[in-house]
This record gives structure tokens, C-alpha cells and sequence, in this order.
């Protein structure tokens, strides 16, 4: 799957559940709690979401504010967990 794909599956996720600020789109660099209204329980919401939109599991050691702050470094950490599955050994 290509990032672009990734990025806007995220972005489409995000904007599903902001309570504010989607009007125009969600910003890839933009701080998903101060620009979409999204907290805690919006976040794990949205981490479920994506979980089964991608097929993958959330390390719950990497549910830190850098790796899930804006829709881009989640979409670089499910890109890297795509990769990373895609590279496993059979």
C-alpha cells in the first residue's frame, strides 16, 4: 500500500471523529488535540479504527504523543508496520 493511501485512509479516519476543525481537511502536520478536537477516548477510537482498516496491531509500547499526535506520524507508523509485515520472514 502506498503512503499517499495510507496518509488519506488516516486523514478520512480523523475527520470521521474531530469535533472540530475538518471543515477543510485534516493537515498531515497538524496536532490532531489542538486542531480536531480529539482526545484520549477520540484517539483510541480512532487507533481501533485503523487497527482493523489496515490489518494491524498498535504496539501499546509506541502509543506515545510523538508516534500519534498528527495524522502523518500516524500514518509513518503504520507504513513502518506495513513494511515491516510485508519483510517478515515466512
Amino acid at each position: 500500500m502506498q503512503r499517499q493511501e495510507i496518509e488519506m485512509k488516516v486523514c478520512e479516519s480523523i475527520k470521521g471523529i474531530s469535533q472540530f476543525g475538518a471543515e477543510e481537511g485534516i493537515g498531515l502536520e497538524k496536532d490532531l488535540r489542538e486542531n480536531y478536537g480529539i482526545d484520549s477516548i477520540a484517539l483510541v477510537t480512532l487507533l481501533v479504527e485503523l487497527e482493523g482498516s489496515f490489518g494491524i496491531t498498535f504496539d501499546s509500547s509506541m502509543l506515545t504523543y510523538d508516534n500519534f499526535s498528527t495524522a502523518g506520524a500516524i500514518a509513518e507508523y503504520i507504513s513502518k508496520q506495513l513494511e515491516a509485515a510485508t519483510n517478515a520472514p515466512v
